[in-house]
Order: structure tokens, then C-alpha cells, then sequence
């Protein structure tokens, strides 16, 4: 118990509010997932939407979210009122968010022209809803830790409630549908019931934070000191920022793994639980990678950890390649693996995101003259490319199962029925499985590997920021003496 209490011990953050956004994570990881893992399945084998449907609605949501992050960010950093505007961007968001991702699995009429329309404009919902709610929850983050060495701690223990999020979804949907033996309408409530749940206790647990997070507005320049009239200027000056959206941009080609994966055990494996018992031994793992990321962290910067994660995972998913997938027992010890550093990844990179800031401060001081922070806009830049990553992911997913020829369910007699994939296609989907596995670590990977924001030179920039600071502190309260 000694070491838990030393561990979630932050001088930064109150036990209080480390739970509240702790608790706001998991629902809007858990919500996430459940968009994000499943939609495109149930899209295509219970709606009936064709590749091109599920593209240009993708797309059309993408494009919208790309204009919305930047004005969020905006509004987060230019509220000068002292009392903040998170927590009611968060409030109002997660309402619709949950609302949209219980709806995307109700398959509403019929008529596909009428699905296609409730899928995008639930679709859309949930999307800027998320939007909002993340680059507040996030911007809120950043401010409660200004003490770089107390971060690791503090996201080390977030990426636990993103995980669980993210867990409960993938491994609970699968097991469940397979318990359906194969009954069509069934499966397809059940889909619609597993999120009925999740919605739920996602909404309870987004709300948490709302009521237990003080907002935190870190003193900003005056107005007329304020010379950087254009915050761009900045994200462009910030390089750790802009690697690792890079990193993550060119990642999305191993989301594209993660998509194929439900395909991957429903269609080719024929063993959809496969998923939930890979899932739960990957996560085992992924915990203790976790966990070590505090320890690990005295010896390795998070960028190293990173970099180690990637080539890790890239070497698991060659192997899987090479080896094929007649032994399920060896897929499922590769998959496995190939996820143990995953956790503790998130963790260093939400640490790496939040020094950015710091660097972003540093450099618009030796840029400018006026150290100037705008974590608002850094978490909603970061949104942006992971949206527009997103999309590409989708493009890819999309355009892999067209390539490959996979079948969407059919309209008969005004009822949906299940399409049946050649074999041919079904190994079209292991290729979409360990050939983004391996493209989409290796890249990232060696591209974290030029962000120089790390060891000695980190430390030497750390010590010039505590002087500018304290050398703005100081000026500021000479000016008020006057």
C-alpha cells in the first residue's frame, strides 16, 4: 500500500482530481473504442453500406472535425475571465456523445439511402462531440501538471483508465456474439445492446470529471505583450510536436491492422472470441509495460520508449507474416505480444505532448522575446492530425476490403442477409492484418527517432525556461508595485 500511495502521491494534483480525470478518460476511451472497433463491421455486415458509403461519410466527418479542433483549442487558450471554459465544453459534450455511439448500432429501417443517412449524421455527431470533450479533458491535463517530473506518474496512471476503456468493449462484444450461434438478427441486437451498456457507464464516468477537475488557466502574457499574433507560428516552431503527429499520422497505416482484426476472427479465423482471450493476454502484458514506464522512465527517455515500442511490434508482426496463420495458437502469442508495449506507449507519448508545451513556451522566448504556452491549441493540432490520420485509415480500410473483395450483407425481401466471402478474400484479410502491422510501426518508429527534445539537451532547456519564468515573475510583480 506504501508504494500505491508513493505512486499516486502528485504535489501537482489532488487525489481528487487525478480520479475525476482518471474517470473522464475511461468513458471517453471506452466510448471511443466502441465507434472505432466495431462501426466498420456492423456498417457493412448488418447495415448494408457499401465501401464507397462508408468513405465518403468518413471523410465528410473528417473535414468537419479538422475545422472544429483549432476553434475549440482557441477558445481554451484566449479565455482570459480566470475561471475557464473546460469543464463546460465537457458537460455539454458528453450527452451527444453518448447518445451517437449507443445510436450508430441501431440498424434503423430498410432502406439503405435511409441507414446511410442516420450513420452519417450520427457519425458526425459523435465526432465533434469527442472532439470537444477531448481537447478540453486534454488542455485540462496539461495545466494540472505543470511540473514536467511529476507527468510520468500522472499519465502512467491515465493510460491504466484508457485501457480498461478501451478493453471492456473488445473483449465483452465478441464473446457475446459468438454465444449467438450464428442467429443474424440476433447478433445484430446484441451489437446494439452491448453499447446500450457501455453508453451508459461511459456517461456516468465522462461526467465525473465535471465535477471534480478546478479549471486552470496558467498566467498568459498581456495583451500588448502578446507579439505572436498567430498561434500557428508556434505549433510550426514546436518540432516535438510536429514528429510526433508525424509519427502518429503515418501510425494510422497499423490502425489499419487493429480494423482487420474483428474481420480477421469473424471471417477468416472463424473464431470471433479468439479476439476477446488474445485481447485479455495482450492487455496482461501491456500492464506491465505500463507499470515499468515510472522505472523504466529513470533510465530511458519517453521518446526511447516509444521507439522501443514501435520496432518491438514491428518485429512481432514480420513474424506473422512469415508464419501465416494455420497455428492459432502462434497468431494469437504474436498479436499478444505485438501489444505489450502498446499501454505503456500511449503513456510516454501523452507525456511527450505535454513537455511540447514546454518546448513550445522555451522557443517562442528565444523566437520572440515572449514566452508564450497554448496547450489548448497544441491538444487540438494533435486532434486535427489524428483526425485526418483517421481518415486515411479509413480510406485504407475501406479500400483494402474492396480490393480484396469483401462482400457487404444484402437487401432481400426487405431483409438484410449475411454475405458469404471467398477464400480468396479471407486471406485478403490477413494480408490487411500483418502487412499495415509491419509498415506502420517500423516508419513511426524511425521517424521518433529525430526528435532531439530529450536527455541532456531537455535538461539544459528545462533550466533556461525556469529562468525566463522566473524573470517574467518578477517583472510582472514590479509592475504591479507601480
Amino acid at each position: 500500500m506504501g508504494k500505491i500511495k508513493k505512486f499516486l502521491d502528485n504535489p501537482d494534483v489532488a487525489l481528487r482530481e487525478q480520479v475525476g480525470y482518471v474517470s473522464g478518460v475511461f468513458g471517453n476511451c471506452m466510448g471511443q473504442d466502441s465507434v472505432g472497433t466495431y462501426t466498420d463491421q456492423f456498417m457493412y455486415d448488418y447495415m448494408g453500406l457499401k465501401s464507397s458509403h462508408v468513405i465518403a461519410m468518413k471523410s465528410t466527418t473528417t473535414a468537419v472535425n479538422i475545422l472544429v479542433a483549432p476553434i475549440v483549442g482557441a477558445m481554451l487558450d484566449n479565455n482570459r475571465s480566470g475561471k475557464g471554459n473546460a469543464r463546460s465544453f465537457m458537460m455539454a459534450s458528453a450527452i451527444p456523445f453518448t447518445i451517437a455511439s449507443v445510436l450508430l448500432f441501431v440498424v434503423p429501417s430498410g432502406s439503405l439511402m435511409f441507414n446511410l443517412v442516420w450513420s452519417f449524421a450520427l457519425y458526425l455527431v459523435f465526432n465533434i462531440a469527442d472532439t470537444f470533450y477531448d481537447v478540453a479533458l486534454s488542455t485540462l491535463s496539461v495545466r494540472m501538471t505543470p511540473n514536467a517530473k511529476s507527468r510520468k506518474n500522472f499519465y502512467t496512471v491515465a493510460q491504466v483508465a484508457s485501457t480498461l476503456g478501451s478493453m471492456f468493449p473488445g473483449w465483452l462484444v465478441p464473446v457475446i456474439i459468438e454465444a449467438m450461434d450464428g442467429n443474424y438478427n440476433t447478433e445484430k441486437w446484441a451489437f446494439f445492446t452491448v453499447a446500450l451498456l457501455f453508453g451508459i457507464l461511459g456517461l456516468f464516468t465522462m461526467l465525473v470529471p465535471c465535477m471534480t477537475l478546478k479549471e486552470r488557466n496558467l498566467v498568459l502574457p498581456p495583451k500588448h505583450e502578446k507579439k505572436v499574433k498567430i498561434d500557428y507560428k508556434l505549433i510550426l516552431l514546436n518540432r516535438p510536436l510536429l514528429l510526433l503527429c508525424l509519427a502518429n499520422c503515418v501510425e494510422s497505416v497499423r490502425k489499419v491492422c487493429y480494423s482487420a482484426l474483428p474481420f480477421f476472427y469473424k471471417q477468416t479465423l472463424n473464431k470471433f472470441s479468439m479476439k476477446t482471450y488474445v485481447e485479455m493476454a495482450s492487455s496482461a502484458l501491456s500492464y506491465g509495460g505500463l507499470f515499468s514506464v515510472p522505472f523504466i522512465g529513470r533510465r530511458l527517455s519517453s521518446r526511447d520508449i516509444v521507439v522501443a515500442g514501435y520496432m518491438h511490434t514491428a518485429i512481432c508482426y514480420i513474424l506473422l507474416a512469415l508464419f501465416g496463420y494455420k497455428s492459432l495458437w502462434l497468431v494469437g502469442i504474436l498479436i499478444a505480444l505485438g501489444g505489450l508495449p502498446n499501454a505503456g506507449m500511449s503513456a510516454a507519448k501523452r507525456v511527450l505532448l505535454a513537455d511540447s508545451t514546454d518546448y513550445m513556451e522555451w522557443k517562442s522566448y528565444k523566437k520572440y522575446g515572449v514566452a508564450q504556452r497554448n496547450e489548448g491549441m497544441v491538444f487540438a493540432f494533435s486532434t486535427m492530425v489524428s483526425r485526418i490520420a483517421d481518415l486515411w485509415k479509413e480510406l485504407l480500410v475501406n479500400g483494402g476490403l474492396a480490393l480484396i473483395g469483401y462482400q457487404s450483407a444484402q437487401m432481400i425481401d426487405g431483409e438484410m442477409v449475411e454475405a458469404v466471402q471467398t477464400p480468396e478474400t479471407l486471406h485478403g484479410i490477413f494480408l490487411l492484418v500483418a502487412i499495415p502491422g509491419i509498415i506502420g510501426n517500423l516508419i513511426p518508429g524511425i521517424i521518433m527517432m529525430f526528435d532531439n527534445f530529450t536527455g541532456k539537451r531537455k535538461e539544459k532547456i528545462m533550466i533556461e525556461l525556469e529562468q525566463i519564468r522566473a524573470e517574467a515573475k518578477a517583472r510582472l510583480e514590479a509592475e504591479q508595485t507601480v
